[in-house]
């Protein structure tokens, strides 16, 4: 067994070390305030008012937006908050909101994770582990000093006690300990009467029992309906009737279950022939029913496209009124949820966000945020935009994805589907932008399962003249923007395989596109076919990744072979042996490989590291190794056929994966020859090649919204790391590669005063843009008496840094400093702090 000793640094090395030590300061120093987060709160479950305020829930968490005066549209409503599982929520899935009167909580309702109670003191949890009855909730009522929560397996019940901030479980109501009263505990809706009546629906019928009887079994009864109500019931009640409907039909009731008589409405009278999505009572006794047979599995209304209607209005009277998709300001996507409040309308949308009923008609609200939950695949252009990708491994529509894509460009989110662009699918899984600046997509399969707008291939748009181009299997053709409608197929040049997971662009502009099941097409930057390549190694050709160093081409499968090397800076060519390159350990033959990214280590030369299903390798061109948790470092052995250790982890060291037992995901090496792993189930791992050290970052030590990492990417104007993840968009600021364009304004030094040691860095910051000009070179630190103590140079943030020693290495003095920043542009700043010992 050979252990790796850490090998004597040269003085270039240490220089190295210096800087990168440097910078993983800046890092740390900055990380607290450097994290944003992004996700999808265009898709509404719930809403409800606070005043002057619309809260509102979605897959993507919650946002609260407020009027700056009445007369305001809410399309120029601000947001003023919003939560998510990056500040606190254990699930961005939030259904059902209830705001308290009479004090600023606000419980959030989630499908899996319970209850979360929103304060100012912070964030508290309610679930099944402290006595709720389910994790999966219904409804949430407030009902005086008392709050209801609706579940999958019946009632509970809590209370404040005064000085208590946490609410304390008083009872749980469920069919065994009300005697079978409560018709099921699977319950699908709650409501309140102003008498005090308690409405509940589920799919065995609709009881009521009177507040100050919960209590008494004999006071819970069953109200019949006129039909049964079937699956998924919803109940709505307003001032003088209670409402539930029945897949296609609402039957209404007075609020007193002692009065007979019910009203029905029903599909192909007053109600289109559909599904109902949802409804709603206003103050007038108006009933508000929208549209859309709603697919919990995959999360969308599975009718969208064929609804004969977006949503109705019945008055008392009788009198209908239909408004279909686009009419009076409405847009393209089904209602989720109506809210009738204050005399208002409003009406959440899957897709579109928030409406308002407005004398001018529908106005609405939309968050500024990534079009859909789950990231796929990130590329950067060359303007610095940021697009990501939303596909699946399927040939319909999936869970959170399947969206199109998105583009992150000057702070702004735009999304591009079939419904709005020329793309020839919302499931794009791969996306890439090539040495043009041409951004190509590529989508799976399709099949019968696919919607009918759906095709296979790839497109290809070019933004400087807005040409777009599909081609698949069949051959390529171009988008006629006059007719609105592609043209015919040319013949040449066509994809090898149509099939696509990945698109990757070589150094010498080569586009490598991935058709599982074939191979790869290969086209230069002329979209011109090269040829097609085959990979020796591989069974089924199910290839899903590439990528090209200047030294070698990697390549990737996914449920075949693993990896393949072309070990050679030539266009790889089908059936050529003598360059290919396949690694001897079986882990590595076996794996779904997810990345590959290259570093020059200061010790060991090249190092090539593998993200893959079955860990984390390294290939110096010598020998293979292999990264884990509990050995540091494992080499492979070609005699024994077996990994033998290699390097240990020192006793207070970080360990990959923050010692959690996780394979890789994704693989991202920055400009400053870091890596970052993203894993399945604890975050982020980030190894410094210099150090030889991990360092980790996961939801309990991070804004992260998710423990699973599913892309990661680098946007250099800002200095971004981009962190895709299921439920959204992460960014850390690691450290910038572009600076833009700014003045030398005021100079100021933080922290002020002073204190240096250990880790202990003076920042000296250019305001308001946060770095320093262009041509900037250095800046001088000065002591009381004049004299020159130390000559610094900008860092990775554009930004100058000191701390507190003089060029012969020791700490100066405790005192007043004083600063002085030139550039080439004869621009001169001065400033000072306060030095303490």
């Amino acid at each position: 067994m050979y252990i790796k000793s850490i090998p004597k640094r040269n003085s270039s090395a240490k220089s190295f070390i210096l800087s990168a030590l440097f910078l993983m300061f800046c890092v740390g120093i900055l990380s607290a305030g450097a994290w944003q987060t992004f996700t999808n709160t265009s898709h509404v479950f719930d809403i409800i008012t606070q005043g002057d305020k619309l809260v509102f829930s979605s897959w993507g968490g919650v946002v609260e937006i407020t009027a700056p005066d009445a007369a305001t549209s809410i399309t120029h409503w601000e947001q003023t908050n919003s939560w998510n599982t990056g500040n606190g929520l254990p699930n961005n899935d939030i259904r059902h909101l209830q705001s308290m009167d009479g004090s600023s909580a606000l419980w959030l309702g989630s499908e899996f994770e319970g209850i979360s109670i929103v304060s100012p003191k912070g964030i508290q949890v309610l679930n099944e582990n402290l006595g709720l009855s389910s994790n999966r909730v219904r409804k949430i009522l407030q009902a005086g000093d008392r709050i209801l929560v609706a579940t999958m397996s019946g009632i509970a019940e809590y209370y404040y006690l005064p000085g208590v901030s946490f609410p304390l479980m008083l009872h749980n109501y469920n069919r065994q300990n009300t005697g079978g009263a409560l018709l099921s505990d699977e319950l699908t809706g709650m409501a309140l009467g102003d008498n005090r009546y308690l409405w509940l629906c589920s799919a065995a019928g609709l009881n009521y029992v009177h507040l100050d009887s919960l209590a008494t079994d004999a006071a819970w009864r069953a109200l019949n309906t006129p039909t049964p109500l079937g699956a998924c019931p919803k109940l709505e009640i307003n001032g003088n009737y209670i409402a539930v409907s029945t897949g296609s039909s609402i039957h209404r009731h007075s609020i007193d279950p002692y009065q007979a008589g019910w009203t029905s409405y029903t599909c192909g009278l007053e109600l289109k022939n559909e599904v109902i999505s949802t409804f709603a009572l206003d103050a007038n006794n108006d009933l508000w029913v929208a549209y859309g047979t709603w697919d919990e599995d995959k999360m969308l209304y599975a009718d969208q496209d064929s609804l004969a209607a977006m949503l109705s209005r019945i008055e008392p009277d009788g009198t209908v009124h239909h408004y279909d998709f686009k009419e009076n300001g409405l847009g393209t996507r089904c209602v989720s949820r109506i809210l009738c409040k204050d005399g208002n309308v409003y009406l959440g949308t899957w897709g579109d966000g928030v409406y308002r009923l407005e004398e001018d008609g529908w106005n609405s609200f939309k968050s500024n945020g990534i079009g859909f939950p789950k990231i796929n695949q990130i590329a950067v252009d060359q303007d610095y935009a940021v697009w990501f990708s939303s596909g699946n491994y399927a040939a319909g529509p999936t869970r959170k994805s399947s969206l199109g894509v998105s583009r992150w460009k000057d702070g702004q989110w735009e999304t591009f589907n079939v419904a709005n662009s020329p793309l020839h699918s919302d499931n794009i899984l791969a996306v890439n932008v090539d040495k043009l600046n041409r951004k190509w997509f590529g989508a799976w399969d399709v099949s019968n399962q696919s919607p009918p707008d759906w095709e296979n291939g790839i497109t290809i748009w070019d933004e400087q003249d807005n040409t777009w181009i599909h081609m698949n299997g069949t051959g390529t053709r171009f988008w006629n923007h006059e007719t609105g409608r592609w043209g015919g197929f040319n013949a040449s040049p066509k994809l090898f395989g149509s099939t696509i997971p990945y698109i990757g662009t070589d150094l010498s502009g080569n586009t490598f596109v991935a058709g599982s099941g074939r191979g790869f097409t290969i086209l230069d930057p002329n979209i011109e076919h090269i040829g097609n390549l085959t990979i020796p190694s591989l069974n089924r050709q199910w290839v899903n990744y590439m990528s090209h160093n200047g030294r070698q081409y990697f390549f990737g499968s996914r449920n075949d072979h693993g990896l393949a090397i072309w070990n050679h800076d030539s266009v790889p060519v089908t059936g050529s042996a003598g360059h290919w390159v396949v690694p001897p350990a079986q882990e590595l033959a076996s794996a779904d490989i997810y990345g590959v990214v290259t570093v020059e280590s200061p010790y060991e030369g090249l190092q090539h590291w593998i993200a893959c299903s079955s860990g984390l390798f390294m290939w110096n061109e010598t020998y293979w190794y292999k990264y884990d948790t509990a050995i540091k470092r494992y080499r492979y052995s070609t005699t024994s056929n077996s990994w033998e250790r290699d390097m240990l982890y020192y006793v207070d060291e970080e360990r990959l994966y923050g010692s959690e037992r996780t394979f890789p995901t994704c693989i991202f090496k920055d400009p400053f020859e870091r890596i970052w792993i993203g894993t399945l189930a604890n975050g982020i791992s980030m190894y410094d090649p210099v150090k030889e050290r991990f360092t980790n970052y996961y939801p309990a030590n991070s804004p992260l919204l998710s423990a699973h990492i599913t892309a990661l990417g680098y946007e250099p104007s800002q200095g971004l790391l981009l962190i895709g993840t299921p439920d959204g968009l992460n960014t850390l600021e690691i450290g910038k590669t572009v600076k833009t364009p700014s003045k030398l304004k005021t100079l100021k030094a933080y922290p002020n005063p002073f204190s240096p040691g250990p880790g202990k860095t003076v920042q000296i910051v250019n305001e308001p843009s946060g770095e320093m000009p262009m041509g900037t070179k250095q800046c001088r630190i000065y002591d009381s008496s004049g004299a020159l103590v130390a000559t610094l140079k900008e860092n990775v943030f554009f930004r100058f840094e000191w701390d507190g020693q003089n060029e012969t290495g020791n700490y100066c003095a405790s005192g007043v400093y004083f600063f002085v920043v030139a550039t080439d542009g004869k621009e001169v700043g001065r400033g000072k702090f306060v030095l303490i010992r």
